[in-house]
Protein backbone atom coordinates (compact mmCIF):
# COMPACT_ATOMS: atom_id res chain seq x y z
CA UNK A 1 0.00 0.00 0.00
CA UNK A 2 1.04 3.27 -0.85
CA UNK A 3 0.28 6.42 0.98
CA UNK A 4 -0.04 9.68 -0.77
CA UNK A 5 -0.19 13.49 0.15
CA UNK A 6 -1.43 16.12 -1.75
CA UNK A 7 -2.05 20.01 -1.59
CA UNK A 8 -3.92 22.29 -4.05
CA UNK A 9 -2.93 25.77 -2.96
CA UNK A 10 -4.12 27.67 -6.45
CA UNK A 11 -7.08 29.27 -5.38
CA UNK A 12 -8.41 30.88 -2.69
CA UNK A 13 -10.02 27.71 -1.26
CA UNK A 14 -7.15 25.46 -0.56
CA UNK A 15 -7.59 22.24 -0.22
CA UNK A 16 -5.15 19.33 1.30
CA UNK A 17 -6.31 14.80 1.22
CA UNK A 18 -4.35 12.46 2.39
CA UNK A 19 -5.16 8.65 0.84
CA UNK A 20 -3.76 4.90 0.06
CA UNK A 21 -3.61 3.89 -3.10
CA UNK A 22 -7.19 2.56 -3.92
CA UNK A 23 -8.77 5.20 -1.96
CA UNK A 24 -10.95 8.29 -2.97
CA UNK A 25 -9.41 10.34 -0.49
CA UNK A 26 -11.24 13.41 1.41
CA UNK A 27 -10.41 17.07 1.02
CA UNK A 28 -9.71 19.06 3.95
CA UNK A 29 -10.59 22.37 3.15
CA UNK A 30 -9.26 25.55 4.62
CA UNK A 31 -10.85 29.06 4.99
CA UNK A 32 -8.47 31.31 2.67
CA UNK A 33 -4.31 31.58 1.51
CA UNK A 34 -4.07 33.62 5.14
CA UNK A 35 -5.41 30.34 6.46
CA UNK A 36 -2.80 28.23 4.29
CA UNK A 37 0.40 29.86 5.37
CA UNK A 38 -0.77 29.81 9.16
CA UNK A 39 -2.05 26.84 9.11
CA UNK A 40 -0.32 24.24 6.54
CA UNK A 41 1.80 22.15 8.85
CA UNK A 42 -0.67 21.86 11.63
CA UNK A 43 -3.59 20.67 9.47
CA UNK A 44 -1.09 18.28 8.00
CA UNK A 45 0.59 17.04 11.09
CA UNK A 46 -3.46 16.58 11.96
CA UNK A 47 -4.54 14.71 9.16
CA UNK A 48 -1.72 11.97 9.36
CA UNK A 49 -2.14 11.91 13.16
CA UNK A 50 -5.88 11.16 12.95
CA UNK A 51 -4.81 8.12 10.35
CA UNK A 52 -2.40 6.92 12.46
CA UNK A 53 0.39 8.06 10.48
CA UNK A 54 3.90 9.59 10.55
CA UNK A 55 5.40 11.93 7.81
CA UNK A 56 7.84 9.01 7.19
CA UNK A 57 5.17 6.66 6.01
CA UNK A 58 4.54 8.88 3.01
CA UNK A 59 5.44 7.36 -0.38
CA UNK A 60 4.79 10.68 -2.11
CA UNK A 61 3.74 14.28 -2.22
CA UNK A 62 1.20 15.83 -5.03
CA UNK A 63 0.76 19.52 -5.77
CA UNK A 64 -0.99 21.68 -8.25
CA UNK A 65 1.80 23.22 -10.52
CA UNK A 66 -0.93 26.45 -11.58
CA UNK A 67 -1.73 28.39 -13.24
CA UNK A 68 -3.73 29.96 -10.33
CA UNK A 69 -2.81 32.39 -6.81
CA UNK A 70 0.56 33.58 -7.23
CA UNK A 71 1.14 33.60 -3.64
CA UNK A 72 -0.91 30.48 -3.21
CA UNK A 73 0.93 28.59 -5.36
CA UNK A 74 4.36 29.70 -3.65
CA UNK A 75 3.21 28.33 -0.43
CA UNK A 76 1.47 25.37 -1.17
CA UNK A 77 4.88 24.30 -4.04
CA UNK A 78 7.43 25.48 -1.12
CA UNK A 79 5.80 23.48 1.38
CA UNK A 80 5.07 20.26 -0.75
CA UNK A 81 9.09 20.34 -1.75
CA UNK A 82 10.37 20.68 1.35
CA UNK A 83 8.08 17.53 2.80
CA UNK A 84 9.83 15.50 -0.40
CA UNK A 85 12.77 16.49 0.05
CA UNK A 86 12.98 15.68 3.73
CA UNK A 87 11.40 12.55 3.57
CA UNK A 88 13.09 11.18 0.28
CA UNK A 89 9.96 10.99 -1.80
CA UNK A 90 8.83 11.69 -5.05
CA UNK A 91 7.15 15.18 -5.98
CA UNK A 92 4.62 14.98 -8.36
CA UNK A 93 2.74 17.83 -10.45
CA UNK A 94 -0.30 18.43 -12.18
CA UNK A 95 -1.98 21.37 -13.78
CA UNK A 96 -4.76 22.99 -10.97
CA UNK A 97 -7.03 23.13 -13.82
CA UNK A 98 -6.97 19.18 -14.62
CA UNK A 99 -7.70 18.98 -11.19
CA UNK A 100 -10.79 20.92 -11.07
CA UNK A 101 -11.98 19.35 -14.19
CA UNK A 102 -11.70 15.96 -12.52
CA UNK A 103 -13.47 16.95 -9.55
CA UNK A 104 -16.53 18.91 -11.71
CA UNK A 105 -16.72 15.85 -13.98
CA UNK A 106 -16.01 13.25 -11.83
CA UNK A 107 -17.49 10.54 -14.02
CA UNK A 108 -15.39 11.75 -16.98
CA UNK A 109 -16.38 13.33 -20.04
CA UNK A 110 -14.73 16.36 -22.43
CA UNK A 111 -14.86 19.45 -19.75
CA UNK A 112 -13.94 23.15 -20.30
CA UNK A 113 -12.38 24.70 -16.99
CA UNK A 114 -11.31 28.03 -16.23
CA UNK A 115 -10.03 30.43 -12.99
CA UNK A 116 -10.13 33.53 -12.29
CA UNK A 117 -6.95 35.18 -13.50
CA UNK A 118 -7.83 39.05 -12.58
CA UNK A 119 -7.77 41.84 -14.66
CA UNK A 120 -10.44 40.45 -16.75
CA UNK A 121 -8.79 37.57 -17.69
CA UNK A 122 -9.63 34.00 -17.62
CA UNK A 123 -6.73 30.50 -16.83
CA UNK A 124 -8.25 27.95 -19.33
CA UNK A 125 -7.79 24.33 -20.45
CA UNK A 126 -9.77 21.51 -22.02
CA UNK A 127 -9.46 18.02 -21.00
CA UNK A 128 -11.27 14.39 -22.11
CA UNK A 129 -11.37 12.53 -19.04
CA UNK A 130 -11.74 9.05 -19.66
CA UNK A 131 -13.81 6.87 -16.88
CA UNK A 132 -14.51 7.66 -13.10
CA UNK A 133 -10.88 6.75 -12.51
CA UNK A 134 -9.23 8.04 -15.27
CA UNK A 135 -7.39 5.36 -17.31
CA UNK A 136 -6.09 8.07 -19.31
CA UNK A 137 -6.14 12.29 -20.11
CA UNK A 138 -6.65 14.04 -23.59
CA UNK A 139 -5.24 17.45 -23.12
CA UNK A 140 -7.66 19.43 -25.99
CA UNK A 141 -5.98 22.73 -24.72
CA UNK A 142 -3.58 23.20 -22.44
CA UNK A 143 -4.02 25.82 -19.59
CA UNK A 144 -3.83 29.16 -21.30
CA UNK A 145 -4.27 32.57 -20.23
CA UNK A 146 -7.27 34.06 -22.34
CA UNK A 147 -9.86 37.01 -21.66
CA UNK A 148 -13.15 36.45 -19.28
CA UNK A 149 -15.16 36.69 -22.30
CA UNK A 150 -13.37 34.45 -24.71
CA UNK A 151 -15.79 31.92 -26.34
CA UNK A 152 -16.02 28.03 -25.22
CA UNK A 153 -13.69 26.20 -27.62
CA UNK A 154 -15.63 23.45 -29.76
CA UNK A 155 -18.59 25.00 -28.51
CA UNK A 156 -18.08 22.76 -24.70
CA UNK A 157 -20.15 24.24 -21.79
CA UNK A 158 -17.41 26.13 -19.80
CA UNK A 159 -16.87 25.34 -16.13
CA UNK A 160 -16.43 28.53 -14.17
CA UNK A 161 -14.10 27.10 -11.17
CA UNK A 162 -14.42 29.54 -8.76
CA UNK A 163 -12.29 27.55 -6.16
CA UNK A 164 -14.85 25.58 -5.39
CA UNK A 165 -14.09 23.10 -7.78
CA UNK A 166 -10.52 22.54 -6.39
CA UNK A 167 -9.80 19.49 -5.04
CA UNK A 168 -6.33 17.68 -3.85
CA UNK A 169 -7.95 14.34 -3.10
CA UNK A 170 -8.76 14.39 -7.39
CA UNK A 171 -5.29 15.22 -7.57
CA UNK A 172 -4.20 12.35 -5.98
CA UNK A 173 -6.72 10.20 -8.31
CA UNK A 174 -4.26 11.54 -11.14
CA UNK A 175 -1.32 9.77 -10.06
CA UNK A 176 0.74 7.74 -12.61
CA UNK A 177 -2.24 8.07 -14.79
CA UNK A 178 -0.87 9.11 -18.40
CA UNK A 179 -1.36 12.94 -18.72
CA UNK A 180 -1.85 13.00 -15.16
CA UNK A 181 0.08 13.77 -12.08
CA UNK A 182 3.72 13.44 -13.22
CA UNK A 183 7.07 12.72 -10.84
CA UNK A 184 9.32 15.57 -11.07
CA UNK A 185 12.62 14.86 -12.43
CA UNK A 186 14.52 17.41 -10.87
CA UNK A 187 12.00 18.78 -7.62
CA UNK A 188 14.48 21.52 -6.32
CA UNK A 189 14.67 23.40 -9.83
CA UNK A 190 11.49 23.06 -10.64
CA UNK A 191 8.83 26.23 -10.30
CA UNK A 192 5.04 26.07 -11.02
CA UNK A 193 2.85 27.64 -14.10
CA UNK A 194 2.07 30.70 -12.26
CA UNK A 195 0.21 32.15 -15.53
CA UNK A 196 1.03 35.73 -15.34
CA UNK A 197 3.58 37.63 -12.95
CA UNK A 198 2.47 38.56 -9.45
CA UNK A 199 0.25 41.64 -8.64
CA UNK A 200 3.25 43.46 -7.22
CA UNK A 201 5.18 42.49 -9.83
CA UNK A 202 2.88 43.63 -12.84
CA UNK A 203 2.37 47.09 -11.34
CA UNK A 204 6.10 47.33 -11.33
CA UNK A 205 6.56 46.20 -14.98
CA UNK A 206 3.51 48.58 -15.97
CA UNK A 207 5.70 51.59 -13.74
CA UNK A 208 9.19 50.91 -14.26
CA UNK A 209 9.46 48.50 -17.52
CA UNK A 210 11.16 45.26 -17.66
CA UNK A 211 15.05 45.58 -16.15
CA UNK A 212 17.76 46.51 -17.94
CA UNK A 213 19.04 43.33 -20.09
CA UNK A 214 15.81 41.36 -19.82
Amino acid sequence: MTLYFALDTATDRPTLALAASGERGTDVTLGSRRDLSRQIEQVTARMLAERGARPGDLDGVVVADGPGSFTGLRIGIAFGKGLARALGVPLFAAPSLLGAAHAAAPQGGTVHVAYDALRGDVYRALYRLHGEEPRSIEVLLAPELVPADAPAPFGIELIRADGSHASAAALLRLVHVPNGAAPLADPAAWEPFYGRPAEAEARYLARHGPPAGC
